[in-house]
């Protein structure tokens, strides 16, 4: 379902952006297209319902709904891109009567789809939902048994395992919840099994009880696998009344109803302790539908459930349920777990243990790829050249060895998404290259600019999206390691299997495919992928321009094109991309030089050919003095919502810039933005939400009216002789109300009675500015303030005195390089401080009593003088002393400080 929701998601967007008032001069039947919009949002609303049910026909319809879709927002941007096109050459925008037929066909299509199709599959699963004894059209996956004998455990830490044992057999005499989360084959069920064996385990419950979950679970089988289960581990004869014997059960209770089977199962565990293992649990569905059978309060005795998930949200749901988090395995016992896969308690022979650590490395920590290859590499010849060649291959080697073991295990994390997830997860395919990091606020702008995600009430899209990546993670099926300030999540990870899993579905509804530019050759699919990415970077410059005037021609339904190596040069030359929408490139191989040396002054005109652009992100270091020029026809791109340049030189931007209704995200190296111009017939740019970094921006009352929803401004001054700061209107900054982030970098030093922040506030960084101590008091005013970077002389003068109630919700605090000695407080003037970066200070005065600090956490001190360096370990011990989780990084000075 996730190509016809895709599908269906950007049709409602572009539809969306063709009835914005800022494209009323097209002539495009709004009426026809408002209808089709209502269409659209009724299939949208069919597939949240009913994909999950798994009807036969949804297969079929999703393909139908999918290609439906596609080819009416090829054909509406088309048109539209004819319009703006004759525009431009002074001619006039022309209403097509082909074109109104086809849109109104298309509309009959969807109300045949959803009076007929839909509505019978509706019927039927409305049938089937009333009748259990119907077919269950879900597939279903096989139940693992519970374990029968002793399990192997690799890759717990024993301080982990003890601490897992610990929770388990502790003191608390109520029914507690415990449960092993992590990413599909991680290893949770084999910890839950080694448990579940564990001698200790088993002295300490008087019965313990494993069940299946799955996907799809039912409740009558939970319960009857849990007697079961209570049956075998009571030998005949020793059970007490109420109790069952599998013969018993097998005999007696068969066709029961949930009630008396669950009532059995209460009996069987009333009055003893019991650990219950619940594993492969997906919702909280079948907990809450059995938790009445398991006896709690008094009766319980210390009793436990125990259960496994990928899904760290169905934890969050059961809010008494103690989280125990599975981690990738280090290196080192990687190669344990390999080593003792392949060779037994047999020892590697020196030539092959540098290949196999660097396979077991580069199975990402993962044990259920580790198991897999390493039972190849036990069946196999043991030499240097096969083992070379399992490095090079190895993700295509563990699908291929053990399809049913690792692909399908993986599958049911992305089977079990819902719908408005998987365009997400399938995006990810594009991974630039291998391991590769994904920036965050990237990430997010692509998704928007996609249109893949569905409004909010009362969110901005990226905010919807953010909430769909932290749904991710919390399913473990995106990995978070990169945290900046306070937390926040700025770097993401998908794990190699992962993404090959990415790829593999994403190809299968063509939502986008991966070139290998190792391979000349053009694969034939490609003519029908959505989305194109690329890998290697190994090529020639002299190669790029034929094979971009190729793939031009064949990809001619490509709407988005990702590549983060220097291979991208070609991309330029490739002019039948007529409908790309997103063009996120990066070329620091400085290939880019032959089209832009330096000695130009205006962007390359190519680029203007794609006036479909929704996101254009170009990564490159082409540095220079001379002003880059972008030219006036910026404002053909009339649905432009990213405009990211990275090019080390400065870009003088056209005052058509502020004619970009749907902008949304506005940065570049340093840029120049010019006044709003007069002939402009927008009111507000009410989408912007980025913009930077700006050279000398004027804050003028029309420009903070044109910026109402502006949150991150990025500005750089570097004022001319005779220029004043009054004449950039900074007092005006207050009235940006929606502002979270400022940074503010000035050449020459200035005053805070030119300069004036607005309430709204998160997040402020200040560099070169040279204020006096004095003003940061009007800085600690801010109510919201939870972040103060300092760098480079932003402040100036040897002694700072801040005054007790201000920073109130001051979390982060960074000072680097100033000339401050005396910094006389104490810990009630940054009261819920919790992380404090120092670097290259000579403090001589300190706060006081930061070692008794409530909520400090963290300080880190580079290149400081040694009573710096002495004062932070000095709060460090007294922290500790106290028994706080505290963390002191020192990092000295070394001799180019």
């Amino acid at each position: 379902m996730a190509a016809a929701y895709a599908a269906l998601m950007s049709l409602m967007h572009t539809s969306e952006m063709i009835l914005h008032p800022s494209q009323q001069w097209l002539r495009l039947h709004t009426n026809m297209i408002r209808s089709l919009l209502q269409k659209v949002l009724l299939l949208q609303e069919f597939l949240e319902d009913y994909s999950h049910r798994g009807h036969e026909e949804m297969a079929g319809l999703e393909r139908q709904i999918a290609d439906m879709a596609y080819a009416a927002e090829d054909v509406i941007e088309s048109h539209v891109l004819d319009q703006i096109l004759a525009r431009s050459t002074g001619g006039e925008a022309k209403s097509s009567t082909s074109f109104s037929q086809y849109i109104h066909k298309v509309i009959e299509e969807m109300e045949d789809l959803i009076e007929n199709k839909s509505f019978r599959i509706k019927e039927t699963i409305g049938k089937f939902e009333e009748d259990p004894t119907s077919v269950d059209f879900s597939s279903t996956v096989p139940s693992r048994s519970a374990p029968k004998e002793q399990t192997t455990m690799v890759g717990c830490s024993d301080e982990k395992l003890n601490e897992l044992l610990n929770i388990l057999t502790g003191q608390q005499s109520n029914l507690q919840m415990v449960a092993i989360v992590g990413m599909g084959g991680i290893g949770k069920t084999t910890l839950a099994k080694y448990v579940y064996e564990h001698p200790l385990i088993m002295y300490h419950f008087d019965i313990r009880a494993w069940a299946t979950i799955s996907q799809k679970h039912n409740e009558q089988k939970i319960i009857s696998e849990m007697l079961s289960e209570i049956g075998q581990s009571r030998a005949e004869g020793l059970l007490g009344d109420g109790e069952l014997s599998q013969q018993s059960y097998e005999s007696k209770e068969k066709g029961c109803d949930d009630e008396r089977l669950g009532g059995k199962l209460y009996k069987s565990l009333c009055g003893r302790r019991y650990l219950i293992v619940m594993d492969d649990l997906w919702s909280t569905d079948a907990w809450y539908a059995i938790k009445q059978f398991f006896p709690d309060h008094g009766s319980s005795k210390g009793s436990r459930i125990l259960i496994t998930t990928r899904e760290g949200n169905v934890v969050a749901d059961l809010s008494c349920c103690l989280p125990f988090q599975m981690e990738f395995l280090d290196a080192d016992t990687s190669w344990e777990l390999l080593s003792e896969k392949v060779f037994g308690d047999g020892e590697c022979p020196p030539e092959l243990e540098k290949l196999g650590k660097t396979i077991a490395k580069n199975c990402g920590g993962l044990p259920l790829a580790i198991v897999v290859i390493g039972g190849l590499l036990s069946k196999s010849n043991k030499t240097t050249v096969f083992w070379e060649h399992v490095v090079e291959n190895l993700n295509s080697i563990i699908n291929s060895e053990d399809k049913e073991k690792c692909q399908k295990i993986l599958y049911l994390s992305y089977n079990n998404l819902p719908i408005h997830l998987k365009p997400f997860f399938l995006c990810l395919a594009l991974a630039r290259e291998r391991s590769y990091i994904f920036e965050i606020p990237r990430l997010i702008k692509a998704w928007v600019s996609e249109g893949f995600v569905k409004p909010m009430s009362g969110k901005s899209l990226e905010e919807a999206a953010h909430e769909y990546l932290t749904d991710l993670i919390d399913r473990n099926l995106i990995l978070d390691l990169d945290r900046g300030d306070l937390g926040k999540l700025e770097g993401c990870r998908v794990h190699d299997l992962l993404t090959d899993l990415c790829l593999s579905e994403a190809q299968k509804i063509n939502l986008c495919g991966v070139i290998d530019l190792q391979n000349p050759a053009i694969p034939s699919e490609i003519k029908f992928m959505r989305g194109i990415g690329f890998r290697d970077n190994s090529w020639k410059p002299k190669i790029y321009i034929p094979y971009g005037l190729e793939l031009g021609g064949q990809a001619s339904l490509t709407r988005s094109i990702s590549s983060g190596q220097d291979n991208t040069f070609w991309l330029w030359y490739a002019t039948n991309f007529r409908l790309l929408r997103l063009l996120d490139t990066v070329d620091r191989g400085l290939k880019f030089l032959e089209l832009l040396d330096t000695t130009r002054t205006t962007f390359p005109n190519n680029i203007l050919r794609l006036i479909n652009l929704r996101l254009i992100s170009f990564d490159g270091n082409y540095h220079g003095k001379s002003i880059l020029r972008f030219t006036s026809s910026i404002s053909l791109f009339w649905n432009l919502q990213t405009f990211q340049l990275v090019l080390g030189r400065t870009l003088s931007l056209p005052p058509e810039i502020w004619c970009l209704p749907h902008l949304r995200h506005l940065e570049c190296t340093t840029c120049v933005l010019p006044d709003p111009p007069a002939s402009c017939q927008m009111d507000k740019l009410e989408n912007l939400q980025t913009l930077s970094d700006v050279v000398n921006f004027r804050c003028s009352e029309e420009v903070c009216t044109k910026l109402p929803n502006l949150k991150q401004l990025r500005i750089v001054y570097d004022l001319s002789p005779g220029v004043k700061w009054s004449s950039f209107r900074l007092h005006n900054l207050v009235h940006l109300q929606k502002l979270r982030s400022l940074f503010f970098q000035a050449q020459s030093p200035t005053s805070l009675k030119y300069l004036s922040f607005p309430l709204s506030l998160k997040e402020l960084t200040l560099l070169r500015c040279r204020l006096p101590w004095e003003d940061i008091r009007m800085v600690g005013l801010l109510p919201n303030l939870e972040v103060l970077k300092l760098l480079f002389d932003a402040c100036e003068g040897q002694t700072w005195c801040p005054i007790e109630g201000h920073f109130v919700q001051l979390k982060s605090l960074r000072i680097h390089q100033t000339d401050l000695v005396h910094w006389r407080a104490d810990w009630t003037h940054f009261p819920v401080l919790e992380i404090l970066v120092l670097e290259k200070l000579n403090l001589e005065e300190f706060p006081q009593d930061f070692g008794v600090h409530p909520t400090l956490g963290q300080i880190e001190v580079f290149s400081c003088g040694d009573s710096t360096n002495g004062w932070a370990e000095e709060v460090g011990d007294e922290q500790e002393n106290f028994g706080m989780d505290f963390r002191v990084r020192i990092v000295p000075k070394t001799q180019d400080d």
